[in-house]
């Protein structure tokens, strides 16, 4: 996986993505753009989109540097604008957004969501969470 989507070398990063099908893209840090320059952050977003598509973009927020919950908040209320959907002709719908979040890295670490929401449900960590 690549962190950062390879910022600031986005082009590069799709290139080489596009050609080797192991490599991810990682949000982390470049997803922090959605609040200061959301329309930088929607090219980046639908560049990944049409490069590699839905299934190769993984979540990272760089956790230890802040708090994720309002980029998740951020990202799930995020559209694309009008003319770049309409450029690269991608989807960032719900279900791309559920991929993104968590559906993508589940795939690749074999892990069961369903399964560890349940182990979850009477974790004491969890319940002050939510």
């Amino acid at each position: 996986m690549v962190e950062h989507v390879g910022l600031p070398r986005l082009e590069d990063f799709c290139w080489i993505a596009t050609q080797e099908k192991n490599v991810y893209a990682g949000l982390a840090v470049a997803i922090a753009l959605i609040h200061d320059r959301p329309r930088y952050f929607a090219h980046i977003i639908s560049e990944l989109l049409y490069w590699l598509d839905e299934d190769r973009i993984i979540f990272g927020s760089d956790y230890a540097i802040w708090e994720p919950k309002w980029i998740i908040e951020k990202f799930l209320e995020f559209e694309l604008p009008e003319d770049i959907q309409e450029e690269t002709g991608v989807t960032f719908d719900l279900e791309v957004k559920k991929k993104i979040l968590a559906g993508n890295a589940a795939r690749l670490y074999n892990i069961d969501i369903e399964k560890q929401k349940e182990k979850l449900k009477n974790c004491q960590l969890s319940k002050r969470i939510a």
